[in-house]
């Protein structure tokens, strides 16, 4: 049914009704595709950029998990260590505290012991005596013991050393002497 028409009847010539609807048709069929397309490649590219910001999310997200763990970490790394740290200082405290207890009591025995060599020194001595003009070691003996031999006055002797010094035969005037209690070998 198509006539063939010339170059002039092509521009010039009308175009049966069909003809046009057909190729508007097939224009309209075209842009469609044409659009349909461009929809489809653009909803690609967008499911892809959805796809890589969602990846990127994810990234982010495990980057950020991994920080958090990581200070997680180290805040009970530090925390261990500032434990450690308590408990050492705990430890030497209580090795002071029993150092200290155990110096306290070797104080306090050393203190007893030191009272009660005083007590049996004194008890050790009768009397005290302050050397006169004249006095000598057997007098004061004599005196004291009523017997001036020298088992007598080396006893008040050897008891007033640190007084008298290294000769006994020597006694100054106000030198105080201790008289020590006789032993049962010289009663």
């Amino acid at each position: 049914m198509a006539e063939k028409k010339g170059l002039f009847g092509k521009l010039f010539g009308k175009k049966d009704v069909k003809e046009e609807v057909e190729e508007v048709a097939e224009d309209v069929k075209e842009s469609v595709k044409e659009t349909a397309s461009e929809v489809k490649s653009k909803a690609e590219i967008a499911a892809e950029n959805a796809k890589r910001a969602a990846e990127a999310a994810k990234h982010k997200a495990e980057v950020e998990a991994r920080k958090a763990e990581y200070e997680a970490k180290k805040i009970a790394h530090e925390a261990e260590e500032k434990l450690e740290e308590a408990k050492e200082a705990a430890k030497e405290k209580a090795e002071e505290l029993t150092a200290g207890r155990e110096l306290s009591s070797k104080r306090e025995m050393l203190e007893k012991e030191i009272e009660e060599k005083v007590e049996a020194e004194k008890a050790a001595y009768m009397d005290t005596y302050t050397v006169t003009a004249n006095d000598t070691l057997s007098h004061i003996a004599a005196r004291f013991y009523g017997k001036a031999t020298p088992p007598y006055y080396k006893l008040i002797y050897e008891h007033n050393k640190d007084v008298i010094g290294d000769n006994m035969n020597i006694i100054i005037p106000g030198q105080v002497l201790n008289i020590p209690v006789l032993p049962e070998d010289l009663k």
